[in-house]
C-alpha cells in the first residue's frame, strides 16, 4: 500500500472502518525490508527475525500448517522455537525465540526441522544451562479478535484458583499490570493490539510505541545485530510501526467472519457429557452485552507433565496454559498439527495428552464408545 493510501486510512473515521480493515489486510501482507530502504513505509525488517510478513505464519490469517517444501519434505510452516527456563527466563544470547532468517551482513541464530523430528541447529554458542526450548504453533486468527470485547466478569466468574468446588479444575486469569491477559498460548498479552505489537517486534523485528524494540530479539550479547541500522522514522511515531498501523491490523483481524456454528446435537451433547466445556467454554460475552463463540474459557489451567516442556513465562508455570480456542477456519485440505507444539497428530492424541485439570475429562472420552469418541472429534473439527 502507498504511503499516501495509508496515511489516509488512518486519518478516517468510523464510518471509514472498511478502508481501515483493507488497510489492515495491506499491512498484514506486506513484505518488509531491512533498512535502509527507498521508502520509510516498508522497512526496519530484523535484524534478525523469523518471517518477512504476518501472512507468512498466517496465510489468509489461518494458523501452523504441514506443507511440502521445495525438496518434497514435509515440514510444520508457521512455527517458531522459544526459549527459556520455568520462570519465564529467557536465554542470554538467543533471547525469547530462535530467529531463522537475517538482514545481509548478519547470520541467523540458527536453523530448526520439525518433521518428522525435531532438530535444532545453533549457529552461536549453546543454549544457557537452565534454557529449555518448545515449539509453539502461530494459531489461527479468526474469531479471536473479539477477545478484546469480553467482559472481565465473564471471564473472573469462572475463576476457581484454589478450586473451592472441589471439582479438580482450578483455572486462574492471568493478570497483567491490573489487566486479564486473554491472547497467546499463555495469555501474555490483555489486548488484540499488545499482541500484535509482539508479533510485530519478536517475529519480524519490527518496533512500535507499543513494543518499542527496533532491534526485535536482538540480546546485549549480539553486537552486530544491536550495530545494525533500523527503520524507525518520524512519520511512525518514532518507530518502524506507528499506534495507527497497529489499530488497522487490528480492524483487518476485527473484519474477519467467524466461522458458521454447525448444527451437531449429538457432538455438542457428547462434548458437554465428557466436560469439555467446563473449560472449553462454548459461549463467553461481550461488554456490549453480545455473544462470541470462543470454546475457551481465556483462563490459565494446569495440564499436567504430559504438556509440560519446561518453558514458562513470568508468572506463568511451564505446564499452565490457556484453554485454546476450538473455532479454527483453515483453508480446505490443509493438514494441522494440534496442541502448542504440534505433537499430536490428530484430537484424539490431542486429548490423550490432556493431564492436571483436564484428567476427568480425558477419562470421560476415554471411556465412551468408539462412534461416540468419533461423533465428539467430527464435532470439534467442525466448529
Amino acid at each position: 500500500m502507498a504511503l499516501s493510501a495509508l496515511v489516509f486510512a488512518q486519518q478516517g473515521t468510523r464510518a471509514n472502518d472498511g478502508l481501515n480493515a483493507i488497510a489492515g489486510q495491506a499491512l498484514f501482507e506486506r513484505l518488509w525490508v531491512p533498512s535502509p530502504a527507498s521508502t520509510d513505509a516498508s522497512d526496519g525488517l530484523g535484524p534478525l527475525f523469523n518471517a518477512r510478513s504476518c501472512a507468512t505464519c498466517h496465510p489468509r490469517a489461518s494458523g501452523a500448517r504441514v506443507v511440502v517444501q521445495t525438496d518434497g519434505r514435509r515440514d510444520i510452516s508457521g512455527a517458531v522455537v522459544r526459549f527459556g527456563d520455568s520462570a519465564g527466563k529467557v536465554d542470554p544470547f538467543y533471547g525469547l525465540q530462535l530467529q531463522t532468517n537475517a538482514v545481509p551482513g548478519l547470520k541467523p541464530e540458527g536453523s530448526v526441522q520439525y518433521l518428522p523430528t525435531f532438530n535444532l541447529q545453533l549457529n552461536g554458542p549453546r543454549l544457557a544451562a537452565d534454557t529449555r526450548k518448545s515449539v509453539r504453533l502461530a494459531p489461527s486468527l479468526t474469531n479471536r479478535a473479539h477477545f478484546d470485547d469480553v467482559d472481565d466478569a465473564d471471564i473472573l466468574q469462572r475463576a476457581d484458583p484454589d478450586d473451592r468446588d472441589g471439582d479438580g479444575i482450578s483455572g486462574r486469569a492471568n493478570m497483567i499490570d491490573n489487566r486479564i491477559g486473554r491472547f497467546g498460548w499463555k495469555s501474555a498479552h490483555p489486548t488484540l493490539k499488545d499482541q500484535i505489537a509482539h508479533a510485530f517486534a519478536f517475529d519480524l523485528g519490527l518496533s512500535s510505541p507499543t513494543s518499542p524494540h527496533p532491534f526485535g530479539d536482538c540480546t546485549t550479547q549480539q553486537k552486530e545485530c544491536l550495530g545494525a541500522p533500523t527503520g524507525e522514522s518520524a512519520l511512525f511515531d518514532g518507530r518502524e510501526v506507528s499506534n495507527q498501523m497497529l489499530e488497522l491490523v487490528a480492524e483487518y483481524l476485527k473484519s474477519l467472519p467467524p466461522p458458521a456454528p454447525q448444527a451437531d446435537d449429538r457432538g455438542s451433547a457428547l462434548f458437554s457429557k465428557s466436560g469439555c466445556e467446563v473449560c472449553h467454554t462454548p459461549v463467553l460475552k461481550t461488554r456490549h452485552g453480545s455473544e462470541i463463540r470462543a470454546y475457551s474459557d481465556l483462563l490459565l489451567h494446569d495440564m499436567g507433565p504430559d504438556l509440560d516442556d519446561g518453558v514458562g513465562e513470568p508468572g506463568v508455570a511451564s505446564s499452565e496454559w490457556r484453554t485454546a480456542p476450538l473455532t479454527n477456519s483453515y483453508p480446505s485440505g490443509t493438514e494441522r498439527r494440534y496442541l502448542h507444539d504440534g505433537s499430536a497428530k490428530t484430537i484424539a492424541e490431542a486429548i490423550a495428552k490432556h493431564g492436571g485439570e483436564a484428567s476427568q475429562s480425558r477419562a470421560e472420552f476415554e471411556n465412551l464408545s468408539n462412534q461416540e469418541r468419533q461423533n465428539l472429534i467430527d464435532f470439534v473439527m467442525g466448529l
